[in-house]
């Protein structure tokens, strides 16, 4: 098998990144999208060129080839964007998405980005959950008349602002609550058992898996007369064991409840009353 080759994407490469765009969307689109999406998702190169050049040139785009073909590309646009992120569909499943990834997260870190953000399709965004983004929210947008979801994702590179809010302390320790995680992915329809009448912003539900646990309200989409939600954003119930003094970055907050993140980079949910106030 000939040598994968990544070099920096230029002007003159315009053809072959347009070329790489529009077979990934027509071949692979597909398996996620109608033929009324993929027809529109594929004029983007061809009906809007100027626009296209310009979003591939913003930044730093890495361009890959296999046996001296165009096979992959991807792009970073400081400060903080992953774009792009199409291969060829002969090419696929060579692990040539995560080469580009990994090298433009790289470039990401080296200019200081805290965070990376990308707007996922159906087909990206497994890949995207594999390099460790989380769905924050899932929004439609429409492209030359067709409707298309997609995933706002992000994934953070260092702790403290703007990646999370700014660093607290426990007084005490927290253990957690309930001894299973429930889990749901967005846009998983979960069961809507009842509001929880003790902790507001929350109520409890069953997930896709049968685990029954606690839901914010906010992360989903309640429709109570049908018994069911549905989610909005990736979310997982776990709560961190900490003991008192331990360090943590605040990603939300919830009624009573914060979910923080651990210099050790653990992600889960403490209760409001095990925090210290911040410093004056």
């Amino acid at each position: 098998m000939s040598a994968t080759v990544i070099r920096v994407a230029t002007r003159d490469d315009l053809p072959a990144l347009a070329d790489i765009y529009i077979d990934a969307v027509t071949t692979i689109g597909p398996q996620c999208y109608t033929s009324t999406q993929v027809a529109a998702w594929r004029r983007w190169p061809t009906d809007e060129p100027d626009s296209f050049r310009e979003r591939v040139l913003a930044g730093h785009t890495l361009i890959a080839f296999c046996a001296d073909q165009p096979a992959a590309f991807a792009a970073f646009t400081p400060p903080d964007h992953l774009d792009f992120l199409y291969t060829r569909s002969p090419f696929s499943r060579r692990g040539l998405a995560t080469q580009l990834h990994s090298r433009l997260e790289k470039i990401a870190r080296d200019e200081g980005a805290s965070f990376l953000r990308t707007e996922a399709s159906y087909l990206s965004r497994p890949a995207f959950t594999k390099f460790g983004y989380h769905v924050t929210e899932v929004e439609q947008v429409e492209r030359f008349g067709a409707a298309f979801t997609r995933f706002k994702m992000v994934k953070r590179l260092t702790l403290g602002p703007p990646a999370t809010n700014p660093s607290l302390r426990t007084g005490r320790p927290h253990t957690p609550s309930l001894p299973v995680v429930a889990r749901a992915a967005a846009e998983e329809v979960i069961a809507f058992l009842a509001h929880d009448a003790l902790t507001p912003g929350w109520f409890k539900g069953t997930d896709p898996s049968g685990t029954e646990g606690f839901f914010p309200r906010d992360w989903f989409q309640i429709d109570v007369a049908n018994r069911r939600a549905i989610a909005l954003r990736d979310y997982d119930s776990t709560e961190l064991e900490l003991p008192a003094g331990s360090l943590v970055f605040p990603l939300a907050t919830i009624g009573p409840w914060h979910q923080v993140i651990t210099p050790q980079w653990q992600i889960g949910w403490i209760p409001h009353a095990c925090l210290l106030p911040p410093p004056s």
